[in-house]
């Protein structure tokens, strides 16, 4: 592709256009080989569409009928992880002004994985599917109720829906307690030079643009309030799952 002013550097390929790094469903989960094999697919929905009966109930279908087939036949074994994505920051935005507010936006998504995570559950007659949700709006819903000028640095301050890399970091946070099970590791950044270290091979990024800065990091305090967050919402994701099962 061509750069668009997202691209970074570090998208920049040999015949002198980007690669932003878009691979298809396909691409990314037909195994070539046994080094191919995924040992989790992650996904995430339009933040929308779980929100609503409709698009929730066609993604059901889709699932069972497209996804599970070939996230499968690339491992069997795969645990599978949808991404709870979070409330837009604005509420009405991008015609969402029937799904009220951040809280009673964030629960209609919660309630729509819970849905796929269900339908592969109980619903797939062909093989037993691990699945499993990372909790990441409902990460977003605890730091809006905690610490709401931090909770607004989480999204793009251009579209105030799509994640910042404050947002971005919990987010990542949030998947590595779900998929590991533990607190973050000491290796985490704890300082700026490990924090700014984090972005420094991305392939895409806001420019400087306008007389404005690029997007603003995290500061060391916020990463390690974000991390507390991220394990103590895992925490009580994995005791309401258990409960649920009883």
């Amino acid at each position: 592709m061509k750069r668009h002013g997202f691209a970074t550097d570090n998208a920049l390929v040999e015949n002198g256009e980007y690669d932003v790094g878009s691979p298809t469903v396909q691409e990314l989960l037909q195994c070539k080989d046994d080094n191919n094999k995924w040992d989790f697919v992650v996904m995430n929905d339009h933040t929308q569409a779980p929100a609503r009966q409709s698009t929730r109930e066609e993604l059901q279908s889709t699932l069972l009928q497209h996804y599970v087939p070939l996230i499968t036949s690339n491992n069997p074994k795969a645990t599978i992880i949808f991404v709870e994505t979070a409330a837009y920051r604005l509420q009405g935005i991008n015609n969402s002004q029937d799904l009220g507010t951040t809280s009673q936006f964030q629960q209609k998504v919660r309630e729509g994985i819970q849905s796929y995570i269900q339908v592969l559950q109980h619903d797939n007659k062909t093989t037993t599917i691990s699945v499993q949700m990372a909790p990441v709006g409902t990460a977003f819903l605890h730091v809006h109720n905690d610490n709401y000028e931090l909770w607004e640095k989480l999204f793009d301050p251009w579209d105030n829906f799509h994640p910042s890399p404050t947002g971005t970091f919990l987010q990542g946070c949030v998947l590595y307690c779900t998929m590991f099970g533990t607190a973050l590791p000491p290796t985490c950044p704890r300082t700026k030079e490990e924090i700014a270290a984090l972005w420094k091979d991305a392939r895409m990024m806001h420019p400087k643009k306008k007389g404005k800065d690029g997007v603003e990091l995290p500061n060391v305090s916020e990463v390690e309030y974000l991390m507390n967050v991220a394990w103590d919402v895992c925490q009580m994701e994995k005791s309401s799952s258990s409960s649920s099962k009883l």
